[in-house]
């Protein structure tokens, strides 16, 4: 599914997830890991999104299953799977970028 296929809830949504996502993952300073995992299984990330979703009663008592469901869409489509990547990118530049302001 194209990320223009989607209603303005799910893009909401969508957003949001990729946001909360990217924002924890340079928080921790993974950004590399991260990049480097997603590009590299990038044709696995179907299934992984769709395994998510048969673990979904699993990992719901750790997860909210909203962000589950969120998250297995992302994965789901190669332009929001592109969107996350490009946000954690932006995001560690601005990191970067404010450690020299400092």
């Amino acid at each position: 599914m194209k990320a223009s296929e989607i209603g303005p809830r799910e893009a909401e949504l969508r957003d949001r997830v990729i946001e909360r996502i990217a924002g924890i993952i340079v928080e921790r300073r993974l950004e590399t890991p991260a990049v480097l995992l997603l590009e590299s299984n990038r044709p696995l990330t179907f299934l992984v999104g769709q395994g998510m979703l048969m673990a979904l009663p699993l990992l719901g008592s750790f997860i909210p299953p909203a962000d589950l469901e969120a998250l297995s869409r992302i994965l789901d489509s190669e332009d929001s799977l592109d969107m996350l990547i490009q946000r954690i990118e932006a995001l560690a530049q601005e990191r970067a970028s404010r450690g020299k302001h400092e």
